[in-house]
């Protein structure tokens, strides 16, 4: 794997963390976090934090690195995914017409 690959997987794990944190933010105040999504955010950035270990775990090992990327892949994509669920949901509940 190249030199830019690497840069870019870390550039998107540093993008995906600002959005992150950006989101916890927002949502914490405008008082829309609850316990369990504050929990599902956690989780969210405890994998967030795997990957960022496994890409230096393997940096630093020499690993294969067209393993390393294809969990990288699967496991952000993973992430993402979450990610824009919990968002939809969150956005969603404050739309609903009976809240105050």
């Amino acid at each position: 794997m190249s030199d830019a690959e690497r840069d870019g997987m870390r550039a998107r794990l540093d993008e995906f963390s600002r959005r992150l944190d950006a989101r916890t933010r927002e949502f914490e105040q405008r008082g829309e976090l609850s316990d369990l999504h504050r929990s599902l955010l956690g989780q969210i950035e405890g994998r967030r934090q795997g990957l960022q270990a496994k890409l230096a775990s393997a940096e630093a090992s020499g690993s294969t690195w067209e393993v390393v990327k294809a969990e990288f892949e699967r496991d952000f994509s993973s992430i993402h995914d979450d990610l824009l669920q919990l968002d939809e949901r969150l956005d969603a509940d404050q739309m609903k017409p009976d809240r105050k």
